[in-house]
């Protein structure tokens, strides 16, 4: 989508604050609201030094580059992707409801209706902030030049937006030279992946790339470990396990080491401690494999375990 420097008819300068937890501190500012019903705005966060108090970015126009969000009046992030420029936003918010279902605006629906439509209908290809011969682009992965995007709340409505942009995003030039750095240290790194629908240390929700130096990426979300004897609360000798992230730092255990030589430190860690090496590769959140119980220790950092009739589903 190309930058216009016109603005949109109708459009009205408000007082606009995003929706944020009770305890967080946060400045008003303002939004642009939109004859659509939805606000255009820059984004906030917390100044480097000082009050923990979140402040709006100021607003740079006229050929600088920052995300631009399209959200509801009541500060919900209603578009599925920021954009690089204010008319960007604007023209972005009036194609998203005038694609809603007979041109309903947001304040005609309730929000539990609404906000389902307003992601659905701005998570489609012709969306995207950026074009490349006059295709929709995901960018190279440099500066500004990056389509990111905010993470579907839900697996399915996830699976349902790439799905609607077909094949995934070309490995971009950062992405191609962490490739070549990876395989030097002895990985076997992939790119060729749309990003995991929740990237370990986000939230759904939160903006994501779809170029990435994620474990995924590296092919390293694996969790590394050995069975051992251990002892539950009451003194009883229970099956029990340790595990780690390849890159787990633990000085006292596998000594000082560079974060690239952690795994192959681990390794040989619990080879000699235990005689043996249990590599795990199944999906899972943190340290737990999804459908797996959570008694489940081989794959926790306690190496503590209550049973050993952890079910899959």
């Amino acid at each position: 989508m190309s930058a216009d420097t016109s603005r949109a008819a109708g459009v009205t300068e408000i007082e606009f604050t995003p929706a944020v937890a009770d305890d967080v501190k946060i400045e008003p500012g303002i939004g642009y609201l939109q004859p659509g019903g939805l606000v255009v705005h820059t984004g906030w966060s917390f100044p480097p030094r000082g009050e923990r108090v979140l402040r709006q970015h100021p607003a740079h126009e006229g050929g600088s580059i920052q995300p631009w969000i399209i959200s509801t009046p009541d500060g919900i992030v209603a578009a599925r992707f920021p954009y690089l420029t204010r008319p960007d936003a604007e023209a972005a918010a009036a194609r998203i409801t005038a694609l809603l279902p007979d041109g309903v605006r947001p304040a005609d629906r309730d929000r539990a209706i609404l906000m389902p439509l307003l992601r659905m209908t701005s998570s489609g290809p012709d969306l995207l902030p950026l074009a490349h011969k006059g295709k929709p682009n995901w960018g190279s992965g440099y500066g500004g030049d990056i389509a990111d995007f905010y993470l579907p709340d839900t697996r399915a409505e996830y699976e349902t937006m790439i799905a609607a942009h077909g094949r995934i995003p070309k490995t971009c030039q950062c992405c191609a030279r962490l490739v070549r750095e990876q395989k030097k240290s002895g990985w076997a790194p992939r790119t060729n992946h749309w990003p995991a629908w929740k990237i370990h240390g986000r939230r759904p929700g939160s903006l994501v790339a779809p170029h990435c130096s994620c474990g995924v990426c590296l092919n390293i979300y694996v969790r590394i470990g050995a069975f051992g004897p251990a002892v539950d609360k009451a003194g009883n000798a229970v099956v029990g396990s340790m595990a780690v992230w390849p890159w787990t730092e633990a000085a006292g255990l596998i000594g000082p080491v560079l974060r690239e030589e952690r795994a192959f430190a681990w390794f040989q860690h619990f080879l000699q401690d235990a005689g043996h090496v249990v590599i795990d590769e199944r999906d899972g959140e943190g340290l737990w494999p999804r459908g797996v119980q959570h008694d489940d220790a081989l794959f926790c950092e306690t190496g503590e375990t209550g049973a050993d009739d952890a079910t899959t589903t």
